[in-house]
């Protein structure tokens, strides 16, 4: 899917349509390439900060696993981004390999800063994680704090896109799956997927 454009723009639905596995199972395994630094992904806003598009690049360490004979790969290191209407738009790119293998920290050692909190609109993400998925005993769903916290500072929401998280968590939350603890991502992979889209109209499918 990245022999046109360097890039593959298959949105998270898509790609588990075509894996046969369900649309939050593509989030968890897309977030499971990029954090062992096999995939990049970039996400495009526009100026109201609205997601536009999401790109994800395979990096040198993620060309390793391709099959003999496939070529003319573009990674992260040697792109040229081009935007929709080439202005007013800005990316946001993960930034886990550099184009080099990821470092396995030693023992003892953390391979990235702990954080008590985010830089991000601390209070919002307080909120969010002590919330979420709205069930006290079930708040383990909620994953890897650090993570969620590099996730969040990741995605720097503004007031209007925090609004829309929230008001698709709380229809998710009253959703039969969530209801029963199935299929509730980690927050960070809710975030890192925009597992908010399609639900913020009044469905609730």
């Amino acid at each position: 899917m990245t022999n046109v454009t360097g890039y593959c723009w298959a949105t998270n639905r898509y790609l588990g349509e075509l894996l046969n596995v369900g649309k939050m199972q593509a989030i968890r395994l897309i977030q499971m390439l990029e954090d062992c630094g096999y995939i990049e992904t970039e996400v495009i806003r526009d100026e109201k900060n609205t997601v536009i598009e999401r790109r994800i690049w395979i990096t040198n360490t993620g060309l390793m696993l391709l099959p003999p004979g496939i070529k003319n790969v573009t990674t992260p290191g040697n792109k040229k981004v081009t935007t929709p209407g080439g202005k007013n738009v800005t990316t946001t790119m993960n930034n886990n390999s550099n184009n080099n293998p990821p470092i396995v920290p030693q023992r003892g050692t953390r391979s990235r800063d702990h954080k008590s909190t985010a830089d991000w609109a601390s209070n919002r993400f307080e909120q969010l994680w002590l919330w979420y998925p709205g069930d006290p005993e079930r708040h383990a769903k909620r994953g890897n704090r650090q993570r969620a916290i590099r996730a969040w500072d990741k995605l720097r929401p503004d007031d209007e896109l925090i609004e829309t998280i929230a008001a698709a968590l709380a229809r998710q939350a009253r959703s039969d799956e969530w209801q029963e603890g199935v299929g509730i991502p980690h927050l960070s992979t809710y975030l890192n997927g925009y597992g908010w889209e399609g639900w913020t109209d009044d469905n609730d499918k």
